[in-house]
């Protein structure tokens, strides 16, 4: 230890002064020696006195994880009761801060001497530098090393010509041009140049002409047309008038039009019987409604990028009409398979165009899970199989998802999009390519793939150590992903200070130039984004940790026109600045309590709030509760859009109805089914309505004011490979959808019946009253397994406490029995002889 100290201070001391010591101080100990950057120390007013004995307190408490842990001998042996600290704004010295060693060095940093004026001589001879000899330190290895060097010898080629060859006419022949294959040129995604200046000329120019035609114009613009009517004359009039065609024609007209009125007046002609039959209950219950079923309304694929790959997440477009969008992931085989190159896309459809994706985001590898900002819906994030973080910006393509009509495709700006196209596509049918905007540092990210990533609501966000606070800006700009690797982790999309990075990472984000065709909004966090803290999910009673798949957080509804105007522009996230935790209000409010459904089908309950140990670190709770009660693979946890207490979970052959608050298990549990449930997820508009997945591409509609034991509908076949995703997206008030994915890379878009999203009358305080019947069915169930453990129990200790009974023999027992039969003999000849039956038996003489 000894020897690896003193070859750290020996490195330490080669580009600053003997008596200083440049230092990192991580931002606990700052706040502990209240030294904050920026905030106690500044560039003004950068000394800090330090005591001694605090100094060397701080070691003995933390020991090597101390900052001063390096410089204890240092201080053990300093002369003086105080230390002076220098923050360092500048990076002088390498370091945010550096410690002054020797007191004649403090009283020369705290009392500089003045300057003194300098001597003029007369006659000063001016000297040239004489050059020094070269010392090598090992630089010239290292330009050797990168110097281009012939590896091998050089390839000679001669090419050379059969002499009679020489001066023979040449002879041309047709071939067919198919025999030839085209090199096409295309535009490379990797990396594009774009063009500042142009240098044209021309001729003559087109003369101006004004046409007009019948055809839909797409861009819509704002002008305006005035008309001037035309009118007939007074004499034009007269003659039309005068005509005896328009007589004839008004008078064989005339009664047609009065027998249309009359039945207008008497009934409307125009009312869809049809569809009006059995909405006479609509008022009442459903209960005499005729049931409709889902109507398929759209489906969507696409050979060249959903081959052999299947949909792991969908979403859609929270403001766009008719905009779905779908995450691919290559199958298990093909994940197998390294050797195979295969690019990852997350596809943009839209119901003009079924067969085509409008948007391709472009990904670093395969994601599993993706969500639209509620803040932004043009800002999204990803969670990639390799447990990296991505990020999205979608503002310069709105335009053309907005724009798309059927049959025809929109014009796209080449200077802020890419293009990819293989080299027997088309050329006019292009698909713009996003580019992600930012990547989080592969050494801090998950190391399994994201299976669940989810924005925190605008009206809260967390610390470092996961304490609720408001948020200032009013906008969402963290988020939380899970992974099996047995943690949770919460991301800042913000800029952070500089400081809480190193010298090597400022230099990076400093220096790092992003492609003109991808926004700067998150360039800040590219390639060196890291989590703002992370939870560990340790096992309650053994060793080991939970392995995460699937979480659902509260979210925490408060007046967010409190503290700001909600109707202001929402600001840009590049110019987002991480505020100091302690300039903002703590929330007390906030429920830190998270629903997890692991790998091995356990529902865990943990707090997310970061605590502290004995030694002072931060460290992640154990999980208050623990339930088994799927057998494996959890695939959702979702919380009732109308009840925030009420959570939904799906897995294996079950799925299952939890309360928050209700510690003793579900309060409603489906029995195991044949086929694997795969995905659930409640209706936005019914309370009572939820919908669950299978694996043989099946969907169940579950009623529970209707049915709790069995679905009130069965849509069997609705695919023929395993459904992976459900989102239900209600486009208006008269119109609904449920999007379901597949296995096989497809999405089909059904419209779901107004038996299905129009709730009945006072539905969802019926709801509310059956989750209570089934809380205190819960609660009965417990407090009589109780009663029944210990009446057990109590028998038990009875028949250990009782006396042996006496062993009866063989003879006793005969003359019991004998007993017993002469007995029931005498009750039945009673019961006969007053029924008037009996009858006497007939003296028999012994033989």
């Amino acid at each position: 230890m000894v020897k690896d100290l003193k070859q750290y201070w020996e490195l330490s001391n080669q580009d600053h002064p003997e008596d200083i010591f440049p230092m990192v101080l991580t931002s606990a100990t700052q706040e502990l020696f209240d030294c904050v950057a920026d905030e106690d120390v500044t560039g003004e007013s950068p000394y800090k006195l330090l005591e001694k004995d605090d100094i060397i307190q701080d070691i003995k408490t933390r020991a090597a994880v101390s900052d001063f842990s390096p410089v204890k001998q240092i201080v053990l042996d300093y002369p003086e009761d105080e230390l002076l600290l220098v923050y360092d704004r500048d990076f002088t010295y390498g370091q945010s801060f550096y410690l002054v060693l020797t007191p004649d060095a403090k009283d020369r940093i705290l009392n500089p001497p003045k300057p003194e004026t300098p001597e003029v001589f007369e006659k000063e001879v001016v000297k040239t530098p004489e050059p020094k000899p070269w010392i090598s330190f090992g630089s010239d290895k290292e330009i050797d090393e990168e110097a281009f060097k012939e590896s091998r010898e050089k390839l000679l080629y001669k090419f050379s010509r059969v002499r009679r060859k020489f001066g023979v006419p040449v002879c041309f022949s047709d071939r067919n041009t198919a025999d030839y294959l085209e090199c096409a040129s295309y535009q490379d995604s990797r990396f594009s140049i774009k063009q500042m200046q142009r240098d044209c000329g021309m001729q003559a120019v087109p003369r101006l002409q004004s046409s007009s035609a019948q055809t839909q114009w797409k861009f819509q613009k704002n002008i305006f047309t005035q008309y001037t009517p035309r009118e007939l004359s007074v004499e034009e009039k007269e003659n039309i008038l005068q005509l005896e065609s328009l007589k004839t024609f008004c008078n064989s007209v005339t009664p047609r039009v009065l027998q249309a009125l009359q039945q207008e007046g008497i009934m409307n002609v125009f009312f869809d019987d049809w569809k009006a039959l059995g909405t006479a209950t609509e008022d009442g219950d459903w209960a005499g409604k005729v049931s409709e079923g889902l109507m398929l309304y759209q489906a969507f694929t696409d050979q060249k990028y959903t081959k052999d790959k299947k949909i792991c997440s969908v979403n859609w477009h929270p403001t766009i009409y008719g905009v779905i969008a779908v995450a691919l992931t290559a199958k298990k085989e093909d994940q197998l398979n390294e050797s195979a190159v295969r690019a990852s896309f997350i596809l943009f459809y839209t119901f003009s165009d079924p067969s085509n994706p409008q948007l391709l985001l472009e990904c670093p590898d395969d994601i599993f899970a993706f969500e639209f900002c509620p803040s932004d819906p043009n800002i999204i994030v990803g969670g990639c199989i390799n447990g990296q973080v991505v990020l999205w910006d979608i503002s310069a393509h709105v335009t053309g998802l907005q724009g798309t009509q059927p049959g025809k495709k929109v014009s796209v700006n080449t200077d802020t999009c890419d293009f990819h196209q293989d080299l027997d596509d088309n050329k006019e049918n292009k698909t713009p390519i996003v580019r992600y905007c930012a990547v989080s540092a592969l050494d801090s990210s998950h190391k399994a793939p994201i299976t669940d990533v989810q924005w925190l609501p605008a009206t809260f966000e967390v610390t470092r150590t996961g304490l609720p606070v408001e948020n200032m800006y009013n906008v969402s700009t963290q988020v939380v992903t899970c992974s099996p690797d047995c943690t949770i982790m919460f991301w800042d999309v913000r800029v952070s200070n500089l400081l809480s990075h190193s010298a090597s990472e400022r230099r990076q984000i400093m220096d790092q130039k992003t492609p003109y065709s991808v926004p700067d909004t998150f360039k800040h966090l590219d390639r060196t984004w890291k989590p703002l803290f992370r939870v560990s999910l340790p096992k309650i009673d053994t060793s080991g940790e939970y392995a995460p798949l699937k979480f659902n957080m509260e979210h925490y509804t408060c007046n967010a026109n409190e503290n700001g105007d909600s109707s202001k522009v929402i600001p840009d996230y590049s110019q987002l600045i991480l505020p100091s935790a302690k300039t903002l209000k703590a929330l007390e409010d906030v429920n830190t309590k998270l629903y997890i459904g692991t790998e091995d089908g356990e529902i865990i309950y943990i707090d997310w709030k970061l605590g502290k140990d004995d030694s002072g670190r931060l460290q992640s709770a154990k999980p208050l509760h623990c339930f088994s009660i799927h057998h494996w693979l959890v695939n959702t946890v979702q919380r009732s859009p109308f009840f925030k207490d009420i959570i939904l979970t799906a897995g294996s052959w079950n799925f299952a109805i939890w309360k928050e608050g209700v510690m003793d298990g579900p309060i409603l549990l489906s029995a195991s089914s044949e086929q694997v449930c795969t995905v659930g997820c409640w209706s936005l508009s019914r309370p009572a309505v939820f919908f669950i997945g299978k694996e043989d591409g099946s969907i169940e509609v579950w009623n529970l004011l209707e049915k709790t034991n069995e679905p009130v509908q069965v849509h069997s076949h609705v695919t023929n490979a395993k459904i992976t995703c459900i989102k239900p997206w209600a486009a208006s008030s008269k119109q609904h959808f449920l999007a379901v994915t597949d296995d096989l890379g497809m999405v089909r878009v059904f419209e779901i019946p107004k038996t299905l999203y129009v709730p009945s009358r006072s539905e969802s305080l019926n709801v509310k009253k059956y989750f209570e019947l089934e809380e205190d069915r819960l609660k009965d169930l417990l407090r009589r397994e109780e009663l029944w453990e210990k009446q057990k129990e109590t028998e038990g200790l009875k028949k250990r406490t009782e006396p042996d009974k006496p062993v009866t023999s063989l003879v006793e027992n005969e003359e019991a029995n004998v007993k017993e039969y002469n007995d029931y003999l005498m009750l039945e000849e009673n019961v006969l002889k007053g029924m008037g039956l009996w009858r006497a038996p007939a003296d028999t003489q012994d033989t």
